[in-house]
């Protein structure tokens, strides 16, 4: 669905214009109003991301709005930190693969330098640089270290660092019409008027928080039907979920 589209409305904001009975431009036409949607659009898209990247199964979501692959190659350099621009808006990381000769790439494996328990705990630098070939990655907030580091030679030979990962989704313009697509429009028109009217309209709020959550009975909301279908996205594997079993 794209976002804003005031011509023929059949946009996201022009969606929660009805469910909110703000009329035909009650949101479109009101600065103020928009630029308030626009943010509890973006928070609900980033929600929805979440549930996404959290239950999917084979399918690796990702905003079509980006312009860009959610990947990467860094030179190899001898520092240890490797820092993602806040532009790209690192959720979490995915794959990391080193190459010591800029051809021939191994996998990195995840660890946790504050762990005492974790299997692969790192070893003092001296020992890890002379002789631990394996690399391994430590996810550091908006980005990572590696160990070992690269020696200088290794540096001089093309070594690299390739990085998957996921990451939010782009921000929404806030004026005008524009053609931002939105994958989980159904939450976020939902989301979004769920915030306005928990200002706003009590009892409308309580409608959409059913819509969205559901009701724990016939009614499954908008956040488990979108579980089920990231689940579903690979097609050689079913996600089945429990159910009671009637004894009698």
């Amino acid at each position: 669905m794209i976002y804003n589209d005031t011509t023929n409305r059949q946009g996201a904001i022009q969606e929660m214009e009805d469910i909110c009975g703000l009329g035909a431009t009650g949101i479109s036409g009101n600065t103020t109003l928009f630029q308030q949607f626009t943010r509890w659009s973006n928070k609900w898209n980033l929600i929805a991301i979440k549930y996404a990247i959290r239950v999917q199964d084979g399918f690796d979501i990702d905003d079509p709005n980006w312009t860009t692959y959610p990947s990467g190659t860094y030179a190899g350099t001898i520092e240890r930190s490797y820092m993602f621009s806040n532009t790209e808006k690192l959720l979490k990381l995915k794959k990391v693969g080193v190459t010591v000769d800029g051809v021939n790439y191994r996998e990195a494996y995840p660890i946790d330098t504050n762990s005492t328990d974790y299997p692969h705990t790192v070893k003092p630098d001296a020992h890890i640089d002379q002789g631990f070939y394996d690399f391994r990655y430590d996810p550091k907030a908006n980005g990572f270290d590696i160990y070992p580091k690269f020696t200088q030679a290794q540096v001089d030979a093309g070594a690299k660092v390739y990085v998957e990962f996921y990451r939010a989704a782009r921000d929404l313009a806030t004026t005008g019409t524009n053609d931002f697509i939105l994958p989980f429009a159904d939450l976020v028109t939902k989301g979004a008027s769920y915030e306005y009217a928990s200002l706003y309209n009590p009892s409308l709020a309580a409608t959409l928080r059913t819509d969205i959550y559901g009701n724990n009975g016939n009614i499954p909301g908008v956040i488990k039907d979108m579980k089920i279908w990231y689940n579903s996205r690979y097609p050689h594997l079913t996600i089945l979920e429990n159910t009671k079993i009637n004894s009698k």
